[in-house]
């Protein structure tokens, strides 16, 4: 038991307890952050104690997140290559690193590993892979799509990103609640989801022309027609990033107005 700074009503000064003692109070709960300091202390003590040991690195989840990492040199360099095949490349090594986005978290549920390092690892592993598929497309983008239309919902995805990092960090060393205001909501799944889609099929488009020796009237106007879909579905994610990040803003807002204080229900 320890106590932190502050005097309650009645003049007593209040205690923190370290561990759980009732269903809303456990280590980890978001209480006063003032008390993060000792609850890492004492964690701090046991593991010189010998009490805690060391979370593994190589877990499943955490190697899925590593593989994804490691795919982005893979797919800048697919991307420079000139094979007819490099935009059918691209596309999988992107789709791939999709599928272990979603693999690494069903292991840490399904197999109960989840870890510090996994959860920092994890966001920045897909930040990094999506702004870098952006960054190409929006330099090269598939005909008919010119580089400014690129460009546009792309500055707008990575600025979305970039603010969403930006009010997380504060939000969680803010505590008081600012915290669960933040977290993943379904408006932000369904972004992620049409925002993988199209830019799956951006990139497949990309250079799909190159697959036949004589591309056919017929197959250009189905692969205007088809990049424009996928364009259009890549400006819905977008739209949709940017309502859910008005939705977080406005969940935090309180806590801008009135840093410290509780969101009154």
């Amino acid at each position: 038991m320890v106590t932190t700074r502050g005097r309650s009503a009645n003049g007593e000064i209040p205690r923190v307890p370290l561990f759980r003692i009732s269903s809303k109070e456990c280590l980890d709960s978001p209480i006063d952050r003032r008390s993060d300091f000792y609850r890492q202390q004492a964690l701090l003590q046991q593991f010189q104690r010998g009490k805690l040991k060391p979370q593994p690195l190589w877990t499943p989840p955490n190697v899925c997140t590593f593989a994804r990492v490691a795919l982005v040199p893979v797919f800048v360099l697919l991307w420079h290559t000139t094979h007819d095949y490099a935009s059918v490349a691209t596309a999988s090594v992107f789709i791939t690193a999709a599928l272990t986005d979603w693999l690494d978290g069903y292991l840490a549920r399904r197999l109960k590993m989840s870890s510090a390092f996994g959860a920092f690892l994890d966001p920045v592993a897909d930040k990094i892979m999506v702004s870098t598929a952006l960054v190409l497309l929006a330099t090269a983008p598939p005909a008919p799509i010119s580089q400014l239309g690129m460009a546009v919902p792309v500055c707008l995805v990575i600025a979305r990103e970039i603010t969403m990092s930006a009010l997380r960090e504060w939000a969680a060393a803010s505590g008081s609640g600012a915290h669960g205001a933040v977290k993943v909501n379904s408006l932000g799944k369904w972004k992620t989801a049409l925002q993988m889609i199209s830019m799956s099929a951006l990139l497949v488009l990309r250079n799909a022309d190159h697959l036949l020796d004589t591309p056919t009237q017929d197959f250009v106007e189905w692969h205007h027609f088809l990049t424009w879909c996928s364009w259009l579905m890549l400006w819905l994610a977008t739209g949709l990033a940017l309502c859910s990040l008005a939705n977080y803003m406005a969940n935090v807002w309180h806590f801008f107005r009135y840093p410290g204080l509780p969101k009154p229900h």
